[in-house]
């Protein structure tokens, strides 16, 4: 069961993960959550939710960080 959960968590960062490098940015966030939603948010606004997930420093997510997220 949990490796379900895990691939469907997976598909949902892959989708954010616009240029497949591993790491979703802020602004592969705000573009995506235009694209889906239909609504838009600031760069800030974007960069504040990755920085909240983020526990690396580095300002981007990583899947690791977003599954940490997900199971916390």
């Amino acid at each position: 069961m949990a490796d379900i959960v895990e691939t469907a968590a997976r598909k949902v960062f892959d989708r954010y993960d616009v240029d497949g490098d591993g790491q979703v940015t802020a602004d592969e966030y705000r573009k995506v959550v235009a694209e889906l939603e239909g609504s838009e948010i600031t760069e800030s606004q974007a960069q504040e939710l990755i920085d909240s997930l983020d526990t690396n420093g580095d300002r981007q997510m990583s899947f690791e960080e977003f599954w940490a997220a997900m199971n916390g």
